[in-house]
Parts: C-alpha cells; sequence; structure tokens
C-alpha cells in the first residue's frame, strides 16, 4: 500500500470563553489530515476541537513539508514513518513542537488505515484490554460572572445528569489565589459529595513551594489526583513534589517524546502519566509510553480528545480512565464528532470496535468553519 495524497485542512469557530490558571481558551479550532492510499483507503487524523486555542492556521506548512516525505510511502510502517518524518528531522526541526503535534494527526491518519486495511478497530491493534472504561468530565474552568454556586452547579449537572462518578476542576488562576481557590474546592467537594473522586488540574501554575501548599492542603479533600501542578520541563521538582505529596501526582499531557516520560520517572515524578496521542507523535509513542508507566508501575489516564484517547486508555492493560469534555465547554463538539460518547449510568463509556479509529468528523457541519490557508 502507497500513499498517493495527503490533505490538511482548518477550523474554527467561536465558543464561551474560559480558562485555566494560566491560558485563556477563546475561539475553538481543529486541523484535519487526511492521507488517500493507492488501495482506495483513506484514513485521518486530528488535533484541537476540545479546550486547547492553538495556532493551527501554521499547522497545514508543516503538512507542506512532510508531503513529500509521505508521498509512495507505506503508511502501515508506522514506526518507520516515525523515524524518517521525526527522528531524522530532528536536526531541522527540533525534537517537539507544533509540527510533532501535526505529525501526530499523520501518523493517526496511519492508524486509521492500518485498522481500516486489517478490518480491526484500534483499539484492538493496541491491545484491546478492555471494552469499556471509566470516565471522568473535565470543567470546573474559570470564567466571568463564575461565582462558587455556578461552579458548584455545573459539577453537579455532571454528576447528576451526565452520570460522572469523577469530575475535575482548574485551580491555579492567580487571581483567585491560594485561599479563593480552596474555597472553590471546598464547594466542590460539598456539592458533589464524598463518593465522586474529584480530581484538581492547575495547568503548570505553581511553583514548587505553592504546589507543595496546595497538595498539603487538598488532601482534606480525598483529592483522587493533582494534576500539571508544575512547568512542563520541571523533573526535579516533580521528584521533591511526589516524594512528599499525600495526594496522587498526574502529569505528561505537553511531553512529546518517550525520553520526557522516562526522565520524569526516573525521579519518580509522578503517580499517574497523561500522555496525549495528538500531541506525542500519534499511537506508537503514547503505547510506549504505557509500556513504561506499566514497567513502573504506574497508570496512564490520556488528556484531549476523548475520540482519539479512547483507543489508548481502553487498549492497554494500565489505562486508568478517560478524559472526557462536555458539550458546555463546546457546545459544537456535539456536532462535530461521531458516534457520540456518552456516560453509562456507571460512569462508564463503551469502545465503538469500527475499523480504524472508530470515530469519524462530521464534514457537513465542519465545513461552514473552514479556513482558507
Amino acid at each position: 500500500m502507497k500513499i498517493t495524497k495527503i490533505t490538511s485542512e482548518v477550523f474554527e469557530w467561536a465558543r464561551p470563553g474560559h480558562w485555566n490558571g494560566s491560558h485563556f481558551y477563546g475561539n475553538a479550532s481543529l486541523h484535519k489530515i487526511t492521507l488517500y492510499t493507492d488501495e482506495g483507503i483513506t484514513g485521518i487524523g486530528w488535533n484541537g476541537g476540545t479546550a486547547a486555542t492553538r495556532p493551527q492556521r501554521i499547522f497545514p506548512w508543516f503538512a507542506n513539508f512532510y508531503r513529500p516525505l509521505l508521498l509512495g510511502r507505506n503508511p502501515m510502517d508506522t514506526r518507520q514513518l516515525l523515524q524518517d518524518l521525526w527522528v531524522k528531522q530532528i536536526k531541522i526541526l527540533g525534537s517537539s513542537g507544533f509540527h510533532t503535534q501535526v505529525l501526530a494527526a499523520i501518523m493517526i491518519a496511519c492508524w486509521d488505515i492500518k485498522g481500516k486495511a486489517e478490518n480491526k478497530s484500534v483499539h484492538q491493534l493496541l491491545g484491546g484490554a478492555k471494552s469499556k472504561i471509566p470516565a471522568y468530565i473535565a470543567g470546573g474552568y474559570y470564567a466571568d460572572k463564575k461565582d462558587l454556586k455556578a461552579l458548584q452547579d455545573e459539577m453537579l449537572y455532571n454528576v447528576e445528569i451526565m452520570n460522572a462518578r469523577a469530575v475535575k476542576m482548574k485551580i491555579g488562576d492567580p487571581r483567585a489565589g491560594f485561599s479563593g481557590d480552596m474555597a472553590r474546592v471546598a464547594a466542590v467537594r460539598d456539592a458533589i459529595g464524598p463518593n465522586v473522586s474529584l480530581m484538581v488540574d492547575a495547568n503548570c501554575a505553581c511553583d514548587l513551594s505553592t504546589a507543595m501548599s496546595f497538595a498539603k492542603e487538598l488532601a482534606h479533600y480525598n483529592i483522587y489526583w493533582f494534576e500539571e501542578p508544575l512547568t512542563v520541563p520541571d523533573f526535579e521538582g516533580y521528584k521533591k513534589l511526589r516524594a512528599m505529596s499525600p495526594v496522587r501526582i498526574a502529569t505528561g499531557e505537553n511531553y512529546y517524546t518517550l525520553a520526557d516520560f522516562q526522565m520524569l520517572t526516573d525521579r519518580q515524578g509522578a503517580d499517574v502519566l497523561n500522555v496525549d496521542v495528538a500531541i506525542c507523535p500519534g499511537y506508537d509513542v503514547a503505547v510506549d509510553v504505557a509500556h513504561l508507566a506499566e514497567s513502573k508501575g504506574l497508570t496512564i489516564a490520556p488528556h484531549g480528545s476523548q475520540e482519539l484517547q479512547l483507543p489508548l486508555v481502553a487498549g492497554v492493560s494500565n489505562g486508568e480512565i478517560l478524559e472526557y469534555y462536555p458539550i458546555e465547554v463546546d457546545p459544537l463538539r456535539s456536532k462535530i464528532f461521531y458516534p457520540q460518547i456518552e456516560l453509562d449510568s456507571e460512569g462508564y463509556v463503551n469502545v465503538p470496535e469500527r475499523p480504524g479509529i472508530g470515530f469519524d468528523l462530521n464534514m457537513e457541519v465542519l465545513n461552514r468553519y473552514r479556513v482558507d490557508i
């Protein structure tokens, strides 16, 4: 099989603004890669479409860079493609960055082709360890006029209407401050009760001293994990924090390479690895991270677009839980992806076993928001 054509498309749309401890999220965007083959099998991969706001209008430039390296190649040979498009290009592009995210979409499209060619789901190709997986609903962002009552109402909706048995909220905004954030955590715990798991996520907003203070105080609220408290490259900080934290530490959504995760795990800096198949270059690297985690007695809980992460977290034996973005984060989300993922009455999601990724993009909707590059 050979790749005969590659297309790169960008879509943007408006949504309600919100922010975490460090970043404001305004309009949403999605970058889609489509690979065509001489056997008539087409694969798609994408980035975005969830919470992140990235400059995806520049992504097609990197797709153009990769195009001559892809044409005529076998999409089934993903390991060799990674060597040629990533490892051998590090001197030119660097080891990580926006180009790696574009490469992730390309490699996801290759896996989509691989599954369709073998009449298997990517979930099955990755091991098919579980047919369903528990999910937590990501939310609890800061927003204008969002007081403690509004935050409580959001979390109660996720539990009572969306069937969540686990929810996540943000901390770390300097305008809220330590005491303000702890009041938010207390309010959420009071609203959802003691039997719903509660995660908190700082999105790299804390220094080590503040993170330590949070960890000690969060322990009083039965927190499931404390996510990404420190800046991405602070491996020594994660080592010190985890050594004293009474709360589990989760991080990794912004790591691109297996070496990044090795640096973290060699220092015993985390309990849970939030690998993202759309940030590290696709399923090959992500499954290597999962196996590394397993060798260290750790679990993975992937970050980001649930449609892309579901095959991984349910495919490997140490997949712990799926991050799930509700339509409240982005109302258009309910119209873009199909089939729709829904939590069952116990807070689990079932894995579709359609060949390939198992999900498609609704182009009739997306084409309304196409950006001409």
